[in-house]
């Protein structure tokens, strides 16, 4: 019993009482005797410390601390009505709770997404999205697509796609500020990923050694408030072929030095040894693993891109 909660069959009890008007009533209500409603209703009372009814020969008449009592427990029966009602509606539907790299699910994945549940429109997804991984098996996700993080034991692991982190720039940050040459990169702002895998320091290291880094620039912790940044013009950033996939296509960034960049494989599409079989598991990733390749199918096809001086 939940400590403080009187047993759930007097408060039942109680509630056809208020609704008969009599012990009798409630009696033919819940098919008990009259002596077993009376007992349950003293025993109620007991609990309360104070009475509930008015009891004159063969009637009950509930006083204020009855009608209050019913009212304040009248709204708790009737959320558990509607939470049972909503509960028994959701009984065979199949459902995928994922867990997601907040910016692969902001710039992949949601943009996709109806791709998948129209295909599968038997299957209701839940997406949430956080740095830290999920803990799957004790909070209650089926799949985590992790960015930058070793798969967990008892789990196995899909790499998602080869990525290339290169500088990427709008078209107009390019033509304001005569962006050509690799040594461009010390006079520009930069924007600055502080959660990408690579970073500028490496990308000069072996693209372009003995360039200076420009003291200006801004920084973020999501890859596509960089990429949003670097759209808006405010600076040079170093991202993800598979992060700005879309805005490449679109030629709301642009390559200025072209795909001159430093490959990765740092998604990962994580589950459970357990889940293999699971069918919305398979489902998800029998559409996850085609779509990406046909992503960067696309992706290879000729886009605006500069490339750099001499």
């Amino acid at each position: 019993m939940i400590a403080g909660l009187p047993p759930l069959q007097w408060l039942v009890t109680f509630r056809a009482v208020m609704e008969a008007g009599s012990f009798v009533g409630a009696a033919r209500l819940l098919n008990l005797t009259p002596s077993a409603i009376s007992h349950q209703m003293r025993a109620l009372e007991g609990r309360l410390g104070r009475p509930l009814f008015v009891r004159a020969r063969r009637t009950v008449i509930p006083n204020e601390d009855a009608l209050a009592y019913s009212a304040s427990i009248s709204e708790s029966f009737a959320q558990i009505i509607t939470a049972t009602s909503r509960v028994a509606a959701g009984a065979g539907v199949r459902r995928l709770p994922i867990h997601s790299s907040p910016s692969f699910a902001t710039l992949w994945l949601m943009p996709r997404l109806g791709a998948f549940m129209r295909q599968n429109r038997d299957i209701d997804v839940a997406l949430f999205a956080s740095h830290e991984p999920a803990k799957l098996g004790e909070d209650g996700f089926l799949i985590d697509i992790q960015y930058a993080r070793s798969v967990p034991d008892a789990c196995e692991g899909i790499i998602l796609a080869d990525e290339l982190v290169m500088p990427l720039a709008s078209p107009a940050f390019i033509a304001e500020y005569g962006l050509s040459r690799f040594s461009d990169i010390s006079r520009v702002p930069l924007i600055h990923s502080t959660r990408s895998v690579v970073q500028w320091e490496q990308w000069l290291a072996r693209h372009a050694p003995g360039i200076a880094l420009s003291a200006r620039g801004m920084q973020s912790d999501r890859s596509y408030l960089a990429l949003t940044a670097a759209i808006d013009g405010l600076g040079l950033v170093l991202e993800s072929s598979l992060h700005a996939a879309d805005y490449l296509r679109l030629g709301q960034l642009v390559m200025p030095f072209g795909p001159i960049g430093i490959p990765v494989a740092a998604h990962r599409l994580v589950y459970r040894r357990e889940d293999r079989a699971n069918q919305e598991v398979t489902a998800f990733i029998n559409w996850l693993i085609p779509t990406m390749k046909a992503d960067r199918a696309r992706s290879l096809e000729p886009v605006n891109r500069h490339d750099p001086a001499p």
